[in-house]
């Protein structure tokens, strides 16, 4: 029994140890991505630490570090490194701070939660792709809502771009799902989703004038899928493609040399 309780220490000890590492790396990369953007948005590249531990050592982990992820992007965006977001900040800060926060613990909770769904469930395949087919849905619906009163060009425009949009996600579930390392791939996959996701909802509901200054007179809904889901999503998912062979390497030899 005081072996057990040994042994659970030093593991908690190691699995603290690990995520301050992770923590300082997060502020690092964060700070790197406020250089690298495209429009308004910072394309974040510190997500692939928080999958990293999400998966590691699990989402508890994974989202105490999304948490401190949407702490540093909130005091960048106070402090003006994040231009985009000090936008946000002065139009509303507590829900500013919301949102940051939200959608950080979804981007560190989300991967750990699907990589062990993924890594047991013999099914899995078919409930992903039953929920792709709810996702796809449920944006398409939203799309025509706010498109609702608009120029039929406008209409066209999203209409097309959503067609293929979800046309190239599928086609990347279908090429994660035929992988080894297909958990390890939708994992990565989650937390762009979860991050990306999160922020549309809440600028959409409750930032759309600060929305609209960033479309800067264009339609707001043409804009987000533009600029935003074309560009700023489509870079962080195709990196989180890119990098999950990597991250299961990572993974795997952490493990191994653990024992």
């Amino acid at each position: 029994m005081e072996e057990k309780t040994k042994v659970k220490g030093t593991k908690n000890v190691r699995n603290l140890a690990i995520t301050a590492i992770m923590a300082a790396l997060i502020v690092v990369l964060q700070y790197l991505s406020t250089i690298v953007k495209v429009g308004p948005v910072n394309i974040t590249l510190t997500l692939i630490p928080i999958v990293i531990c999400s998966v590691f050592l699990g989402w508890k982990y994974g989202t105490v570090l999304g948490l401190v992820f949407g702490l540093v992007v909130s005091v960048f965006s106070l402090v003006g490194l994040d231009a985009g977001g000090q936008m946000i900040f002065q139009a509303n800060p507590p829900l500013a701070w919301i949102m940051c926060l939200l959608k950080g613990a979804a981007a560190g909770f989300f991967p750990g939660i699907v990589f062990k769904f993924f890594s047991r469930n013999k099914r899995a395949a078919e409930v992903l792709m039953a929920l792709s087919g709810i996702f796809i849905f449920l944006g398409g619906f939203f799309a025509g809502q706010l498109l609702a009163g608009k120029s039929l060009g406008a209409n066209i425009a999203v209409t097309v771009l959503v067609s293929l949009i979800s046309g190239a996600y599928l086609v990347l579930i279908n090429f994660a799902l035929k992988k080894d390392n297909s958990a390890f791939y939708l994992a990565s996959m989650a937390a762009p989703v979860a991050n990306t996701g999160l922020f549309l909802i809440g600028t959409l509901i409750f930032f759309r004038p600060t929305l609209a200054l960033w479309a800067g007179g264009s339609n707001i809904v043409v804009y987000v899928f533009t600029g935003v889901i074309m560009f700023n999503f489509l870079i962080e998912f195709s990196l989180a493609v890119l990098l999950a062979p990597a991250v299961a390497t990572v993974v795997r030899t952490v493990k191994k040399r653990n024992g």
